[in-house]
């Protein structure tokens, strides 16, 4: 009879996220993981399988915070507003560590299943950008002859160069870099 897991997976999964946000996947060791997750090799092997497969339960986790972020952009609100408070959260979020998602697009972009992670969480943003965007128009404050998909993708890209940027700009700098990129707005 198999043995009952006597840790919770879900908070290995997020215990080893900040390991492979902070150090990457080629920088965290093993040894890293069983230090941090307080586990055995063969526990982690026995659940994980191996690194790669506990880096890619560990961003599947990552993604629920980043999903909780992005909700903000269909609260109710004036639409810059909404904004302001989704990049006061990105600006917070990446504060202590860079994200963890734009530090995998980077690191594994050789990837396809990491990548496919990587789009997919693009994809969502953009969607939520979109349905902003769109309310933007509708309550005026948006002109007609914007491309909205395309804006959209900017304001993903917008978000992503944020977390790069955070490493080493400041705060003002960043909630600055926010203002002149919503310039778009009236």
């Amino acid at each position: 009879m198999a043995r009952k897991k006597e840790f919770d997976i879900s908070q290995a999964a997020y215990k080893a996220a900040d390991v492979f946000r902070k150090k990457g996947f080629e920088g965290t060791s093993m040894q890293d993981l069983v230090d941090v997750l307080n586990l055995s090799r063969s526990s982690i092997y026995e659940t994980f399988g191996n690194k790669k497969e506990l880096y890619l339960v560990a961003l599947d986790h990552y993604t629920n915070e980043v999903d909780e972020m992005t909700s903000v952009l269909y609260e109710d609100g004036p639409p810059r507003m909404v904004l302001d408070k989704f990049f006061d959260k990105i600006i917070e979020h990446n504060e202590k560590e860079s994200c963890f998602m734009v530090q995998a697009s980077l690191e594994m972009m050789t990837h396809l299943d990491v990548m496919d992670r990587v789009s997919r969480n693009n994809l969502k943003r953009e969607k939520a950008f979109l349905y902003l965007l769109e309310r933007a128009l509708s309550d005026g404050v948006l002109t007609e002859n914007q491309d909205l998909s395309i804006l959209s993708k900017y304001l993903v890209n917008v978000t992503n160069g944020l977390s790069v940027t955070s490493r080493t700009t400041d705060k003002p700098a960043l909630h600055q870099i926010v203002k002149m990129s919503l310039y778009f707005l009236k």
